[in-house]
């Protein structure tokens, strides 16, 4: 039996409880992971709150190795700090895409997700204007940010070369995902960033910024595309053409695809389950 409180659960119940227990703190800690700027906004009664679940948690499931890293940073013991990546229904994405048979036609960006402050789409734009004419970009999404994204285009000369395609999803989504040449993700701040994961099964090179927490996981600087500091212009540029360079982005797209492979749901589950585990193993 396991007693909380009052409370008394079965056998049957055990399981359930801590898959809820360990989800709940999972959840918790994803919400305040490795960014100091953060922990300003965070008030006192969160700060109990998160120190009295670290402090009594039987178990903690990451979402990526950045947010494992901020539970052990918090106090949380680190035998006990599990990894389960977030996801997405890989065969729904997956493509694997021919080899280019010819070269130097340029590079087509693709930028998946809303048009806001944080997803760092104003940075994006410097660093392309200093890219070749032969660079364009596909940005898909909605959000408050396009009257002034489309007006720094217009400023940056470079309107003729930035498609605003909206919000996009299902068949014509993957269709972009299939007939672009790269992914670009600029943001500022995310807690995975999921849109690198459907960009790398369609076989898509990554260019993204090291704010993503899933980057690290997702990309192998040089590998299969590149971590940037999306406030490095000149830096971000240089990637970008990199990725433009010869047959470098089907040669890192082959790669995107191999690795994609290693996030389907009965990989990623392990984590989850290893944790489980090593509760049950403990009692």
């Amino acid at each position: 039996m396991i007693h909380t409180g009052k409370r008394t659960l079965n056998e049957e119940k055990r399981k359930d409880f801590l898959r809820h227990f360990i989800r709940v703190v999972s959840q918790h800690l994803r919400q305040h992971r490795n960014n100091r700027k953060k922990e300003k906004n965070i008030g006192k009664v969160q700060r109990l709150s998160r120190s009295y679940i670290i402090k009594r948690a039987a178990a903690f499931i990451a979402s990526s190795t950045a947010s494992r890293e901020a539970q052990i940073a918090y106090g949380a013991d680190e035998k006990k700090c599990f990894i389960s990546y977030l996801t997405v229904d890989i065969q729904k994405y997956l493509y694997e895409k021919p080899q280019k048979t010819t070269q130097n036609e340029g590079l087509q960006l693709l930028y998946v997700g809303s048009l806001i402050q944080r997803k760092g789409l104003d940075l994006l734009l410097p660093a392309l204007a200093k890219t070749p004419q032969n660079i364009r970009l596909w940005i898909v999404g909605e959000g408050q940010e396009k009257d002034l994204l489309q007006k720094q285009c217009t400023e940056l000369k470079i309107s003729d070369r930035v498609e605003f395609l909206g919000y996009q999803e299902g068949e014509p989504l993957q269709k972009l995902y299939r007939t672009a040449d790269a992914f670009v993700l600029p943001t500022r701040e995310d807690c995975f960033g999921l849109v690198l994961l459907e960009a790398m099964c369609a076989s898509l090179p990554i260019i993204s910024s090291k704010y993503a927490d899933g980057a690290r996981d997702l990309v192998s600087d040089g590998e299969n595309g590149y971590i940037i500091d999306p406030e490095d212009v000149d830096g971000f540029a240089e990637a970008i053409q990199k990725a433009a360079a010869g047959d470098m982005a089907s040669v890192m797209g082959k790669k995107s695809y191999e690795k994609a492979h290693e996030f389907s749901f009965e990989q990623v589950s392990k984590g989850c389950i290893a944790a489980l585990s090593y509760v049950l193993s403990q009692k």
